[in-house]
């Protein structure tokens, strides 16, 4: 009753769950996971992808293919906003945002299952999960709509307590139905799986030669390696990673299907991803050699478990995923990280732990899960602080076998205080974490694009294309969602030119997509605040013919032009390349800049045009760039390549000049 309460917080406090609220991973794969669901569905072969496009000649083709998780998470956030409309953001994202919290809840009841079993006391279990379900990284992403996260945490948990049962009362066939069903929501199973079968099959020999006590090694090795073959754990990993092979064949023929056969499969989209995540020669992840050195890399980790071994409510430091060496404000964090480590393994050698019945084996594998996932993935897990989530089993660990210590001095008398301590510190660490990442200025900004989203829908055909001629995360970022446009365009042909679109020249839209206004007769949405619809065909005669006034800068076959709030990029000399461009723009006042850019007093907006994507109208390369909302008095802009600057040119604006993205009322 205790945990129930505890977790009924969770759907009590938080903000507005109806809109992508919360920044950094947290808005971004919530928005990816609903296109991905939105567009899941027995016409498209149950493909996970991001958007269709049409080519020149109207044939549609897939873009983004994501086909290297299991199907079953995104089965399950499809049934949650299925029963919803075509245009209900608000309700898909909430319905989104629920599902996670239910499974969140469902993972703790888990984990306190898991652990009073093992532990024999109740109490002590719901102290447990309580203080490990209160860290920051498991608060923050309760409720982010992923299958990396809470439902691969549920699942996780699921085959835990299927590892629990199996040890105490030898159910192996619930074990491998429960394994099964947790690898069609993630891979994060394996995680748990592989130390799991290790440690089986080393105390499967331990036993070995308990029936053989006087024999050599060598001399009866025959003996020991039937043992193995016989063991349940062997028979445990070969049955799921058949499962998991079988999963992911499913998706990469559906996949390969899906781009005809044309594509080889070591070049399939998804398979290339998969490769990168592992380490491999892939072009998905592309990481700083620095993020990999030992000497960064494991700081960095250690900081992450004293992070998630610390209560929220209880954590006094700023918690930050850096991308560089650690500081010394986070000597304290990282100390704390290594000491949970170490008493975990102590407590595992000297604490008695041995005669718990199962009781070594299972919380050894919760100590080291995390490091199972953390060494393969190394490349994904430096770059997302969210993968700190499943570190969860150091401080379940570490609190059962502190308990356990505990208890030869106050023999469970105090028991029950702890728990309902833990109860007040849970409480509080969610109470405490639901303000955090959220912007009231995007909330707001967000639910007047939801209103304009839904009457461009209507105003969009279902075969017409809509295409992106701005840099995409400036065109997707709705509240910190860089997937968000995908979403609410979601079943509709997209055309981005951002580097994630179809790799061909330009072929003009249907229509055209802008954050920004530009009173011409291609203008269909005059009435929008944030996001304009535009006729593709007249738009694109205006800009090619119409009044873009004189160029400020022109230089090297290249004109820039400034008009309503943003940069307009020209030439007609331009090469099928990619093509680097820096953009310098100074503030009137130094405070709009962010505080790693008030020391130089500009800010950096480097971009690229890309050669083999990038706008071409009747040949000419066309770059539009949008210039911050605050006051601008100059800017500084160029091409440059590997040897410097090719060209570039400074201009500054009259005192009066609006620069203001939207343009003057």
């Amino acid at each position: 009753m205790l945990l129930l309460l505890a977790l009924a917080t969770l759907f009590l406090f938080g903000g507005d769950r109806e809109y992508f609220y919360r920044s950094v991973n947290h808005d971004w794969n919530s928005s990816q996971t609903l296109v991905f669901a939105e567009n899941l569905s027995f016409r498209h072969n149950l493909l996970t992808f991001h958007y269709q496009y049409r080519d020149a000649d109207g044939n549609s083709h897939y873009q983004d293919l994501y086909n290297r998780f299991p199907i079953g998470g995104y089965a399950l956030v499809k049934l949650a906003i299925l029963p919803f409309g075509d245009t209900a953001f608000k309700a898909k994202i909430y319905a989104g945002r629920m599902l996670m919290l239910l499974l969140f809840s469902a993972a703790a009841a888990l984990a306190y299952l898991s652990l009073a079993r093992i532990s024999g006391s109740r109490w002590d279990a719901l102290t447990a999960t309580l203080l490990a379900f209160s860290s920051y990284y498991v608060l923050y992403y309760a409720d982010k709509i992923s299958s990396e996260v809470t439902i691969d945490l549920f699942a996780v948990m699921l085959v835990f307590h299927g590892m629990v049962v199996f040890v105490q009362e030898g159910r192996f066939r619930q074990l491998i139905i429960k394994s099964c069903l947790a690898l069609l929501l993630g891979w994060h199973v394996y995680a748990f799986l592989l130390p799991f079968i290790v440690f089986g099959l080393i105390a499967d020999v331990f036993k070995a030669r308990r029936f053989y006590p006087a024999l050599r090694i060598l001399g009866h090795l025959k003996r020991y390696i039937l043992t193995l073959l016989r063991s349940r754990y062997l028979l445990l990993g070969i049955v799921t990673l058949l499962f998991g092979i079988a999963v992911l064949t499913f998706n990469f023929s559906k996949e390969y299907f899906a781009l005809n056969g044309e594509t080889p499969f070591r070049e399939l989209p998804s398979v290339n991803s998969a490769i990168g995540r592992l380490g491999g020669d892939s072009d998905s992840y592309v990481l700083q050699a620095l993020l990999l050195q030992p000497a960064v890399f494991w700081p960095n980790q250690f900081y992450r478990i004293g992070v998630a071994t610390l209560p929220y409510a209880l954590n006094p430091y700023e918690i930050k995923s850096y991308s560089s060496k650690p500081g010394p404000g986070n000597y304290p964090v990282i100390a704390w990280g290594v000491l949970a480590v170490g008493f975990c393994l102590a407590g595992l050698a000297f604490s008695g732990v041995r005669r718990w019945p199962g009781a070594l084996l299972l919380l050894a594998t919760l100590v080291v899960s995390g490091f199972c996932w953390a060494l393969p993935l190394r490349n994904v897990v430096v770059g997302h602080d969210f993968e700190s989530v499943f570190y969860i089993g150091i401080p379940l660990a570490a609190v059962i076998l502190a308990l356990r210590l505990l208890r030869r001095w106050h023999r469970g008398r105090l028991s029950p205080y702890f728990a309902v301590a833990a109860l007040a510190v849970f409480i509080f660490s969610v109470s405490e974490m639901a303000d955090v990442g959220q912007s009231p200025a995007n909330l707001a900004v967000e639910a007047e694009q939801m209103i304009e989203y839904s009457a461009i829908r209507d105003l969009v055909d279902a075969g017409a294309s809509v295409y992106v001629p701005l840099p995409y995360l400036a065109i997707g970022d709705s509240g910190g969602a860089a997937w968000a446009l995908s979403y609410y365009l979601s079943g509709k042909n997209i055309i981005f030119n951002d580097g994630y679109g179809p790799r061909k020249p330009y072929q003009a839209g249907d229509y055209l997509l802008l954050h920004t206004r530009v009173d011409n007769p291609a203008l269909l949405t005059p009435e929008h605040r944030h996001v304009f619809l535009y006729d593709g065909a007249l738009y694109n005669k205006w800009l090619r013919y119409g009044s873009l006034g004189d160029p400020i800068i022109a230089a090297k076959g290249w004109q820039v032009y400034l008009t309503n709030g943003h940069l307009t990029y020209t030439s007609q000399e331009c090469a099928n390349v990619d093509t680097e461009f820096f953009l310098h723009i100074t503030p009137r006042a130094v405070a709009d800049l962010e505080k790693t850019r008030q020391e130089y007093g500009y800010n950096n907006r480097d971009f690229t045009f890309r050669g083999n994507g990038g706008i071409r109208i009747d040949g000419d390369c066309v770059l539009v760039t949008v210039l911050p909302d605050y006051d601008i008095i100059a800017f500084r802009t160029g091409q440059y390549n590997a040897a410097g600057r090719i060209w570039d040119g400074e201009y500054h604006l009259p005192a009066l000049e609006q620069t203001a993205p939207y343009g003057s009322e």
